[in-house]
């Protein structure tokens, strides 16, 4: 699959590439740990492929994406899903990069099969937070699946 991914969604966005700015990797982990924790399970499918995306793929050190996901869950949990939406918003300022955290905060939520109806709402919370209103997320979701 990681090979698949190089050829297709992953390089167009230029994931790899974008991972090494400290910003957009905020940016991309918390998009991806808010859309697969919106329906009060982020699931150890959803996180394995986190992990395998950002090491294999985006060269990211585990610690790192470990450290970013304990912050990102800490502040979810004592303030809610907005603020850090607003976060996400702040660190991807150009489109292509919103583009590209929100395909990989999507590609994670399906890693476990299941695109929620939760997740597909704080999705498109998400896309209209960081200038994506009105994005086809059905779209975005087919690409990534192949």
């Amino acid at each position: 699959m990681a090979s698949y991914e190089k050829r297709t969604w992953w390089t167009r966005h230029g994931l790899t590439d974008r991972l090494a700015n400290e910003a957009f990797l905020e940016a991309a982990v918390t998009s991806a740990f808010l859309i697969a924790a919106a329906d009060g399970n982020a699931s150890e499918q959803e996180y394995d492929a986190l992990l395998d995306r950002l090491e294999i793929l985006g060269g990211v050190d585990r610690e790192k994406i470990d450290e970013l996901l304990t912050t990102v869950s800490n502040d979810v949990e004592a303030t809610g899903f907005e603020p850090r939406i607003a976060r996400v918003g702040e660190l991807v300022s150009e489109r292509s990069a919103a583009e590209a955290a929100l395909m990989l905060g999507l590609a994670i939520a399906l890693a476990d099969d299941d695109f929620s109806a939760e997740e597909r709402e704080v999705a498109g919370q998400l896309a209209t937070g960081i200038g994506l209103a009105g994005v086809d997320l059905d779209k975005l979701l087919g690409e990534i699946r192949g």
